[in-house]
């Protein structure tokens, strides 16, 4: 599987002052890993190769945890607006010929996603959906949109009589029938390259904020005769926008279900899933039991017939095949072959 002519933007510039932390929003943790590499882990598995992560606060410390992960890094100096994030990434996406006139690389990326670096739950599938979709269409943008029973506070779609996209009219903005849309935007998108970005040099900072939004673009479009189409997601949890404490305890629960019921499917036991936290890159062999009230942590390895728990905390550890860890703690050692760690042990 691969898309060799997608380009992928992260945008991932803002701070999340509603995390109330001194740590970017895109760094906070969910089961052990920082929420943007859920992203960049969605596009690694479909094949997408170019990918550009649109950095502003904290960028050194995020520059360097990106140092490994193959992603360019586009700057975005003020923060003037979602519009003036995904610009600032237009020059990875276009180069001058000999003769000085530019153009886009429309031949090798015809087309360009737009994602949120706070939106880690996101499918490889429904990538790859929202792709296929725009690619049969023939549309010049199409939007990822997911359905809400209670949709205060997002952008409503409103379309056409033939379902296309006219417009995303703000909360603050809409009538009182557009408030009663439950269709609404996700902030993932994917482009006809050139139509985004011939779009983006007419979008105007002539609003309360003084920012220029992305959204804009699609009215744009649409003045110049290009059609939106939409995709609706499978649920509201996988497009959810990390923005606060809350919301990250939330993405963190689905995480550690999935990583469980993953583990539970290749053959793991694990008595008690509600009690049990097993970080994303640990690896478990089959015919393992993992007992309540156990934490496996970081980059731990535990190997096949194994009695992890209860009461077990193991830290970027190896636990070879048939040991036991009971009641014990154990961080960044080795458990050989059939050993035993019990009785409150701290390795």
């Amino acid at each position: 599987m691969g898309y060799e002519n997608i380009g992928a933007i992260i945008m991932a510039a803002g701070l999340g002052k509603r995390m109330k932390s001194k740590l970017i929003k895109i760094l906070h943790p969910i089961c052990g890993q920082p929420m943007v590499s859920y992203v960049i882990d969605a596009l690694d598995e479909l094949g997408i190769k170019k990918r550009v992560i649109v950095l502003g606060h904290q960028r050194e410390q995020v520059a360097e945890f990106l140092s490994n992960r193959n992603v360019e890094i586009a700057i975005q100096e003020r923060p003037l607006g979602t519009g003036d994030a995904v610009k600032s990434a237009e020059r990875f996406f276009d180069r001058r010929e000999d003769n000085g006139e530019q153009t886009f690389l429309s031949a090798i990326y015809d087309n360009v996603l737009v994602l949120s670096g706070d939106t880690p739950l996101i499918s490889p599938d429904t990538i790859e959906r929202l792709i296929k979709n725009h690619r049969s269409s023939g549309v010049k943008a199409t939007i990822l949109t997911v359905d809400l029973q209670n949709p205060t506070g997002y952008g409503r779609i409103v379309k056409d009589s033939a379902g296309y996209i006219l417009r995303i009219v703000e909360e603050r903005d809409a009538t009182l029938e557009e408030k009663g849309i439950k269709t609404v935007n996700t902030g993932t998108y994917c482009f006809n390259a050139a139509a985004l970005f011939s779009a983006l040099k007419m979008v105007s900072s002539s609003n309360a904020q003084e920012e220029y939004y992305l959204t804009d673009v699609f009215e744009i479009i649409n003045s110049q005769g290009g059609k939106i189409a939409s995709v609706s997601a499978d649920s509201s949890i996988e497009v959810m926008g990390i923005n606060s404490r809350k919301e990250l305890a939330v993405a963190e629960s689905y995480m550690r279900r999935q990583i469980l019921d993953d583990l539970m499917e290749s053959g793991v036991t694990i008595v008690s899933p509600e009690t049990v936290f097993i970080d994303r890159d640990v690896r478990i062999g089959q015919d393992t039991v993992i007992y309540p009230f156990t934490s496996i942590l970081g980059q731990s390895v535990i190997g096949e017939d194994c009695v992890i728990g209860p009461y077990a905390c193991i830290m970027d550890a190896f636990v070879r095949n048939g040991a036991r860890v009971i009641f014990s703690s154990i961080n960044n050692c080795s458990v050989e072959d059939k050993s035993q760690v019990c009785g409150g042990c701290g390795l």
